[in-house]
């Protein structure tokens, strides 16, 4: 059953039971001109043959391009203080499991979890399924009430450097397309952040792009190296950078993100 919809016409969300949604892209919208998105269909061939993952993520038909998203925001509450991750865009691996984070090739777990628990952030064990339930009811040890959320749910390969990431959608649309679609990501996600945080929490943004779209300044890699990359959403509402998530195993990533973890302690 359909719980809401958000309509631009060249990018739709359709909010299904617990915070899936289905994504729709309209690229005759998208792309008026008939060269651009003869343009774009060249790049999207290389793209979807970038990640074996997008065949069971895609699905277009003609010039529509459907996938699915989860939005890992929980709307129980246990009183913690929360927290909002906000990364830049999902990979087709993770979507494709329906969990954020998966086990990476071979069944190993992603070392996001693995340095996550060792800083004290969660205790999350388990397969990925055990980890989206656990997750979504607040199952779970944590000084915090923890969200995960991305600013593109367009996903794309963790492992092809010409199409991972932001800079590969941005490679994939062009400047011009993916800024409309920043616009309208940039809709779905004001609601999100106020219903999860209802003006009394904390972003952690984990990703250039991601930071930028919620702060009040611009991302700066040496300011957020040195934890002194800090903004604000409003005036109650506080945003921390960090370097992104590749600088997990670093020992200079987990000092940065203790520190930061000590400063949302003072807060409350």
């Amino acid at each position: 059953m359909i719980l809401l919809k958000y309509i631009s016409g060249m990018l739709n969300f359709q909010v299904l039971s617990n915070s899936n949604l289905l994504c729709t892209l309209n690229l005759e919208l998208l792309y008026p001109a008939e060269k651009d998105l003869q343009s774009f269909d060249h790049r999207w061939q290389e793209f979807f043959a970038s990640d074996l993952n997008n065949q069971y993520v895609f699905t277009r038909k003609g010039n529509t391009i459907s996938y699915p998203h989860k939005s890992w925001v929980p709307e129980k509450n246990n009183g913690k203080y929360s927290t909002l991750f906000l990364f830049g865009n999902p990979a087709p691996h993770s979507v494709m499991k329906d969990v954020c984070f998966a086990y990476e090739g071979g069944g190993v777990e992603h070392r996001f979890w693995k340095v996550f628990r060792e800083l004290g952030f969660i205790d999350l064990f388990g397969t990925d399924k055990d980890i989206k339930n656990k997750f979504l009811n607040l199952e779970y040890n944590s000084p915090f009430r923890l969200g995960f959320e991305v600013l593109y749910t367009f996903p794309s390969s963790a492992s092809k450097p010409r199409w991972s990431g932001v800079m590969g959608l941005e490679r994939l649309f062009g400047k011009q397309a993916i800024k409309q679609i920043l616009i309208v990501e940039k809709e779905r996600l004001k609601p999100l952040i106020d219903r999860f945080l209802r003006n009394n929490g904390v972003i952690i943004a984990m990703q250039k792009d991601a930071y930028n779209a919620v702060s009040q300044n611009t991302y700066h890699l040496n300011l957020a190296v040195n934890s002194k990359l800090s903004s604000e959403y409003n005036e109650n509402i506080k945003i921390y950078g960090t370097p992104p998530t590749r600088w997990l195993h670093t020992n200079k990533m987990k000092d940065l993100l203790l520190g930061i973890k000590e400063k949302i302690g003072r807060l409350y």
